[in-house]
């Protein structure tokens, strides 16, 4: 009987250099809650911490039809557009100050559930980070949950944040 030395398989170096120089395009949604510095903080760790040449993309959808808001407002459209994008270039220096990564900023008109997953499958994004306020009941049914369908239907991993559920203090 003869012996056989095993050996860990490892990628051949030319693999694993490809690996290390590869591109991970980590997307990011942000809505307007009090979830958006969570969602952005979390994000540029994550772009930070796990990989080398990693990519923040920070997309913002905003709804500015006639449609989404009473005619009787005096909103312009024009006006949501540029406070939206205001919004957006705020968490973009914020996500800049946090993580080495480059972040790109993309605003987006239109359903956000397609435009997340749109911009996902155009940035061939390896992962798609989005927040939750998770709404319930009567809510839920008429709004439904914008990261439930975001995950759902993913062309790739998705991360859902949420506000962190403290334990139950009886105070007496």
């Amino acid at each position: 009987m003869t012996d056989i030395e095993v050996r860990p398989s490892s990628p051949p170096p030319e693999e694993e250099q490809r690996q290390d120089d590869e591109t991970t395009i980590v997307l990011t949604a942000i809505d307007t809650s009090n979830l958006a510095s969570r969602v952005v903080d979390l994000a540029a760790r994550v772009a930070r911490r796990t990989w080398n040449n990693a990519q923040l993309h920070l997309i913002h959808v905003v709804r500015a039809a006639r449609f989404d808001r009473p005619k009787q407002s005096g909103i312009r459209r024009e006006d949501v557009i540029a406070e939206a994008k205001n919004y957006l270039d705020y968490y973009v220096r914020v996500a800049r100050r946090q993580s080495p990564a480059p972040v790109t900023g993309h605003l987006a008109e239109g359903d956000p559930v397609d435009e997340i997953l749109r911009h996902a499958r155009s940035l061939s994004a390896d992962l798609v980070i989005v927040g939750t306020h998770d709404t319930v009941g009567l809510e839920r049914f008429l709004l439904g949950s914008v990261a439930e369908k975001v995950i759902r239907r993913a062309p790739c991993p998705a991360l859902v944040v949420r506000v962190k559920q403290r334990a139950y203090t009886k105070v007496s």
